[in-house]
């Protein structure tokens, strides 16, 4: 992590540093403990990733338990961030809108095993994708807003039925269900597939069905112009290396379905919460929410049903992460420990949103077991005392005096890690192999760990 030039950007950071917090509809205030360490991460990273804000909300034991803004909603004139500040989600959206499908489902208005012809005849392949390809993404249809700007004619409106004409038309990439593509328009279709179903506009549907029920009532529709108010936060891009200045502004319509929910974290937390209790769905239908397909290579695609799905260090995380025109967010929830994490920040030109996000991670969320070790061994050669027990023959012996001192003398001085991410995991012959990603001290740090199948460490390297 790189540190900000103080001189070059003193007044991001001086309006940074201005930190309110208030609470509402009856959040606790989190336990000092850890409240302070988290306010402390959260600040550091928006100096350095040089963020102007950040909304955080974290859930434990399937509760809000925490909920704080940091920074400026408005650069110019400066308005800080509060808990009530309305953050775009960009494509967390989808969490939402499959969601409506899933609903949809549930009353028995349809299925998603119906074929795309049942409601939207004209398109490309409607009489072979599924609308469960649309929600996982192995349909086939084509991006219709793979840029992260508004190019031409995406500075004006736009309707639903408009984008169909002109997008739904396109070959398919691939034969649906054969692989695995990220595409926005799988949610155009599917989000008017939901309206047709449900006799009303998609926002309507899910304030009716999801938000109200929650008591998500800073959620509101970007596309609505009567709901946006002048306290929501201003999205900020960088131009190359350039100061912040606005993002340019999209028309209405073009993230309908797959981007067009504006909310505050708070208001997300609600809903992860309510996810972990389940309590949103009927059981046949929460299954169906997070299973993944399996590809005819035998893998599983990483996303469920509007959620990514991973599985590392045997745990099991369900998240998504938003990116729109001057805003970054993510949502990582922990069905095992009931915890959630919810990070809003205003613009798309840092990685505050993701570095806070694994920052407060490590505070809050419980390791698994084989992160637990991880960071026990990393902790002891910081040390300079390592934890032979665990290590194979092979590495004790690798693992020399020379080796322990340069471990200790290198490592020692950063302190304890701020963020400690497993960031990929791999079985072969049974030799697990696992890549964390370490930031201590302002280092960004990379552990390579083989362990045997007797469970033994066979590599513990840092670089």
């Amino acid at each position: 992590m790189r540190k900000t030039p103080l001189v070059s950007h003193r007044t991001l950071i001086s309006v940074i540093l201005v930190c309110v917090a208030s609470l509402a509809h009856g959040e606790e205030v989190a336990s000092p403990a850890w409240a302070s360490k988290v306010d402390a991460a959260v600040q550091h990273c928006l100096i350095h990733d040089e963020a102007p804000s950040a909304s955080v909300a974290i859930v434990l034991d399937g509760r809000v338990a925490y909920v704080k803004s940091y920074g400026q909603a408005h650069l110019a004139p400066a308005l800080p961030a509060t808990v009530t500040t309305r953050y775009r989600l960009a494509s967390l959206s989808k969490t939402f809108t499959a969601q409506a499908l899933l609903c949809l489902e549930q009353d028995g208005k349809l299925s998603l095993n119906d074929l795309v012809a049942r409601w939207l005849p004209g398109l490309t392949g409607a009489d072979q994708v599924k609308l469960r390809q649309l929600l996982n993404h192995t349909a086939g249809y084509p991006d219709h807003y793979p840029q992260s700007y508004p190019a031409g004619p995406r500075a004006r409106p736009v309707t639903p039925d408009q984008l169909l004409a002109e997008w739904g038309h396109h070959p398919l990439l691939f034969a649906p269900g054969s692989q695995w593509r990220y595409s926005n328009m799988n949610y155009v279709i599917a989000g008017r597939i939901a309206e047709k179903a449900a006799g009303e506009p998609l926002f309507r549907f899910m304030q009716r069905r999801i938000f109200a029920s929650l008591g998500m009532s800073n959620t509101v529709d970007l596309d609505d112009a009567k709901s946006t108010a002048a306290s929501d936060a201003i999205g900020y891009e960088r131009p190359a290396l350039a100061t912040l200045q606005p993002a340019p502004a999209e028309g209405r319509g073009w993230s309908f379905g797959a981007g067009q929910v504006v909310s505050t974290a708070g208001d997300v937390a609600r809903w992860d919460a309510a996810f972990l209790e389940k309590k949103l769905l009927a059981p046949a239908q929460s299954e169906e929410e997070v299973t993944p397909p399996k590809l005819p290579s035998g893998a599983l695609a990483p996303y469920a049903l509007g959620l990514f799905v991973s599985k590392l260090g045997g745990r099991t995380a369900y998240s998504h992460v938003g990116q729109g025109l001057g805003f970054l967010a993510i949502n990582r929830l922990y069905p095992a420990e009931r915890a959630a994490v919810v990070v809003l920040t205003n613009t798309n030109a840092s990685p505050a949103f993701r570095h806070i996000a694994e920052a407060v991670e490590y505070i809050v969320v419980p390791p698994s077991s084989a992160d637990a070790e991880a960071r026990v061994v990393f902790l002891s050669l910081q040390r300079g005392e390592p934890q032979r027990a665990r290590f194979s023959a092979d590495f004790n012996a690798y693992l020399n005096a020379d080796r322990v001192k340069a471990y200790a003398q290198s490592l020692g001085p950063l302190g304890e890690p701020e963020s400690f991410v497993l960031h990929d995991e791999t079985v072969l012959d049974g030799l697990v192999t696992r890549t964390y990603e370490i930031v201590a001290g302002d280092r960004r740090l990379s552990a390579s760990v083989l362990v045997l199948p007797n469970g033994q460490i066979e590599q513990f390297i840092v670089q």
